[in-house]
């Protein structure tokens, strides 16, 4: 038996897509997507996530402009992907049972089970023959999108996912190396020669062949997320997260 059939072979095959052509995927399609999300495993079957799909134009565009990003307005679908506790909660208090004082763990758990729904959307559209990208820079404009879509206390827009007809072909982009992200039966430490393989496969996602640039804009002190972890902790005191 072969190690890699169909399923394997759309996973392998992945790449981001940003540039969609103008295209209606059919209902059939749609329904397949979403029962694909719907069907991911979740945790103690609390179901943590909410995935809005924008079909209103307005409200794409508006998204776009704010991310910056052109192919969220472009793809036939977009989804922004939630943490949510809200129904979770309502349901508890339906059932006259208090909800807990501390949100922490349920809310990375509520980031896992989003990260696995989305995941299977993106298969499940990838071996119909769809494009699709994962869209980090639904942060850039979390409060924005808050207040645009009317997302309730205890919920909170993680990322987002574009789905589309391929306008491009790119090449598929590099990744570590497998022995440095699995480790069999114990964590592996990294001598300079293995750092420095690292650094070198990575090297060529950048056009200017310095991976180290990116990851230090993004990771290093004063980089991009040291300011997103602070916004991130103020939108979600503020959307009512405790523990955070």
């Amino acid at each position: 038996m072969s190690a890699v059939n169909s399923v394997v072979a759309t996973i392998l095959g992945h790449r981001s897509i940003r540039k969609y052509k103008r295209y209606k995927i059919p209902e059939e399609h749609i329904n397949a997507i979403e029962e694909a999300a719907q069907r991911a495993p979740t945790d103690a079957t609390l179901h943590l996530w909410t995935a809005l799909r924008i079909d209103d134009q307005m409200k794409r565009a508006t998204i776009a402009e704010l991310i910056r990003q052109d192919h969220v307005a472009e793809a036939s679908l977009f989804y922004i992907y939630t943490a949510d506790l809200y129904r979770l909660y309502k349901i508890l208090e339906h059932a006259n049972i208090e909800h807990s004082e501390d949100d922490y763990a349920l809310l990375i758990f509520a980031a896992i089970d989003a990260a696995i729904a989305a995941e299977n959307m993106a298969i499940a559209a990838e071996s119909l023959g769809y494009g699709t990208c994962f869209i980090g820079a639904v942060q850039n404009a979390a409060s924005q999108i808050i207040q645009l879509l009317h997302l309730p206390t205890k919920t909170y827009p993680l990322f987002g996912l574009t789905i589309g007809l391929p306008a491009e072909n790119p090449e598929k982009r590099p990744r570590l190396p497998r022995e440095m992200l699995i480790h069999v039966d114990q964590y592996r430490s990294y001598d300079q020669d293995a750092l420095d393989r690292a650094i070198q496969a990575m090297n060529k996602i950048s056009r200017r062949r310095s991976w180290i640039n990116i990851i230090a804009r993004y990771a290093a002190k004063g980089g991009y997320f040291e300011a997103r972890s602070r916004e991130m902790k103020r939108l979600l005191g503020k959307q009512g997260f405790t523990g955070v």
